[in-house]
């Protein structure tokens, strides 16, 4: 099987868990060959510019089995339908399969013209998140569209190669999220922006040093101890007795964003905004602990320092081994793939298929999760 990449970045470094599971996968046999190519959300995508032809010369040369337009969840990505059709005529047994990791709304801050031109162009997609998002993609001419949570970069966030003690730092409870710019009273994100601001408020009073808030758009708020660089959040996790995720930033069906499991992978406790389905991905007060409230917040951070140490470690140790072998970004592309062959010999011999997706934990029952985790599979 070969694999042809649209990564989306400046370069593959921008991508850098994506390509270097490419790389991976080819090394372990599941592949024959790989490229990526970069793939910036301003390109306009016509023969007038270098990056076309690029796809298409490499296209030609490859004849890869499978293209991965990664992704496509930016306002500024011009209509791929054209680049489709080309390398469809080119490479006629070619599985397309394009990619979304933002959460958007129902009425406010709408899918991207580009996301839903490419669903509908392509074989297959994939989305962070289901529910409303799926629905609206479904009726918009989406197809074959799936489920695939972020997972974590295992290049920017490895795992420890021995355990080593909590660095001595002034606070206990941290906290990883951006102070969103929204002025839209009625956008989904300015709910989500409120409760941000609402928690971190309660936290610095609860807590007061012992509680440290990183992230953009925080200025002179009391807790904040600065913006920070996205491949240092791990340390920063690792360096906490608690980790608060802030709302994931959307309410779809599954919906996480890779902070999630960025703290997952770090082995500390995690507590995070319920969304809904997601305990069919990780098992509450085991994996991570889930509250609906400010109230239970509270409690379970307060119950989380208490025991943080004799009753939590042994399974934050567990979660992060399990998370790193089942949710970083060489699961996911592995995953993708999978479907894609299978898709891929299911079409050639003319009968349905569906996929059963491998990221649940083993004990959800599959049939009653599947009407939630697909949409319009044809």
């Amino acid at each position: 099987m070969k694999l042809l990449s649209l990564l989306q970045g400046h370069r593959v470094e921008d991508q850098i868990g994506f390509h270097e599971s490419g790389i991976r996968l080819m090394r372990e046999g599941w592949l024959k060959d790989y490229q990526a190519i970069p793939f910036l959300p301003a390109d306009r995508l016509s023969p007038e510019n270098p990056t076309y032809e690029l796809i298409l010369e490499s296209a030609r040369r490859i004849k890869p089995d499978f293209i991965f337009f990664q992704h496509f969840h930016f306002y500024k990505i011009p209509d791929p339908t054209k680049l489709i059709a080309r390398l469809r005529k080119d490479i006629p047994q070619v599985v397309l399969f394009v990619s979304s990791g933002d959460s958007f709304g129902k009425w406010t801050r709408p899918l991207p013209k580009s996301l839903t031109q490419a669903s509908r162009a392509a074989d297959l997609t994939f989305l962070s998140g289901m529910g409303y998002v799926a629905d609206i993609l479904a009726k918009k001419g989406g197809r074959n569209i799936s489920l695939m949570p972020h997972g974590f970069c295992p290049v920017r966030f490895p795992e420890k190669t021995s355990p080593s003690p909590k660095p001595a730092v002034d606070w206990e409870v941290v906290c990883v999220a951006s102070n969103y710019h929204v002025k839209n009273p009625f956008s989904y994100l300015y709910r989500h922006k409120l409760a941000r601001i609402r928690e971190a408020q309660i936290l610095w009073r609860r807590y007061g040093k012992r509680f440290a808030l990183f992230g953009r758009g925080w200025e002179g708020f009391p807790g904040w101890r600065g913006p920070l660089p996205y491949e240092h959040q791990g340390d920063i996790f690792r360096s906490s007795r608690v980790v608060v995720g802030g709302h994931p930033g959307g309410g779809m069906d599954y919906y996480l964003s890779d902070r999630e499991f960025i703290a997952l992978a770090s082995g500390t406790p995690f507590v995070e905004f319920w969304t809904p389905r997601v305990e069919a991905i990780f098992r509450p007060e085991e994996h991570w602990f889930l509250y609906r409230g400010d109230k239970e917040m509270l409690k379970k951070i307060d119950l989380l320092l208490d025991s943080a140490v004799h009753k939590t470690g042994r399974l934050t140790e567990e979660t992060e081994r399990y998370v790193r072998s089942h949710h970083s970004n060489f699961h996911r592309l592995k995953e993708m793939i999978r479907i894609s062959a299978e898709y891929r010999e299911s079409r050639a011999k003319n009968r349905p298929y569906q996929p059963e997706l491998k990221f649940f934990l083993q004990d959800v029952d599959w049939q009653k999760e599947k009407p939630f985790a697909l949409r319009n599979w044809a």
